[in-house]
């Protein structure tokens, strides 16, 4: 008898680096800062994903954020900003599902459905977040900074991670 295959699951790992590369697309080409960052977290979140290490995971996750805040300092447009922390948070959230459920069911098990939901749930609660912080910096803001609305979604997404984490 075969053991368990304990990498990764594959949707998740798929969807964590499509995320990883969709923030740096949209952060990285506004500022020398977000294109080093970003593309240094793509790199990382793929190098977790294919290891099953969280670590690298996290901190390119993390990059990805570095990536977005550099960009929103150097002027890019909103819906690039918060649409890049959308995509990183998702890239970390989906990663870390990858490799949890690789460790816990398996490679072979049959969870695409159950991926594609928590993943699609994350990136519909960062999205809808991330269009109230855009309508409040278009109607009660005007010209203001970027990185407002921008400190508004990651307040959003880190209360999201807390409530997620305390269900555990």
């Amino acid at each position: 008898m075969t053991g368990v295959d304990r990498r990764p699951t594959l949707p998740s790992s798929v969807v964590a680096v499509a995320a990883a590369i969709l923030a740096f697309l949209m952060s990285g080409p506004y500022d020398w800062v977000a294109l080093a960052a970003s593309g240094l977290g793509v790199a990382l979140v793929a190098g977790g994903v294919l290891t099953g290490r969280h670590a690298p995971v996290t901190a390119g996750s993390a990059g990805l954020i570095v990536g977005v805040l550099a960009a929103a300092v150097a002027n890019t447009p909103p819906l690039f900003v918060l649409g890049g922390a959308v995509a990183a948070v998702v890239a970390w959230d989906a990663g870390g599902t990858a490799i949890d459920l690789g460790n816990q069911l398996g490679r072979g098990a049959g969870t695409t459905r159950l991926e594609l939901v928590h993943v699609g749930s994350t990136a519909l609660v960062g999205a809808v977040t991330a269009v109230g912080s855009l309508a409040l910096y278009r109607t009660a803001l005007g010209r203001a900074s970027v990185a407002v609305p921008m400190l508004l979604v990651i307040a959003a997404l880190c209360i999201a991670v807390a409530l997620t984490v305390s269900g555990e």
